[in-house]
């Protein structure tokens, strides 16, 4: 009985050696505002496409509580926001590195419509 146990214990122990480890989220631009640094990136880069026919709507006035209520953002996780995200996957390069960290710095913060 005592080798069965020890049998599995080094059984399930050894699961975990092959887990792969995320990168870290890197640091984001802690003082971008919504309205003085977010909002210019989505009318430069995004509202060709997202001005109310494609969700989300990153118009101005709509933006904001789009992004939120539709669940683009998360706070808790800024590095697994969709937002963030989709910069890094389908829309890469269309934002700078600097613009994509500041979007990331602003959901770090909490994602505020300030």
């Amino acid at each position: 009985m005592i080798l069965l146990t020890g049998s599995i214990i080094l059984i399930l122990a050894g699961c975990t050696k092959y887990v792969i480890p995320t990168p870290p989220c890197p640091e984001g631009d802690m003082t971008a505002t919504f309205a003085a640094d977010i909002q210019p990136i989505f009318n430069k880069n995004c509202i060709a496409c997202h001005s109310g026919n494609q969700s989300p709507d990153l118009s101005e006035g709509w933006s904001h509580e789009e992004l939120i209520d539709g669940g683009f953002v998360d706070t808790d996780f800024p590095c697994e926001s969709i937002l963030y995200q989709k910069f890094s996957d389908t829309h890469d390069g269309r934002a700078t590195e600097e613009e994509v960290l500041m979007i990331l710095g602003w959901i770090q913060n909490g994602a505020q419509d300030n």
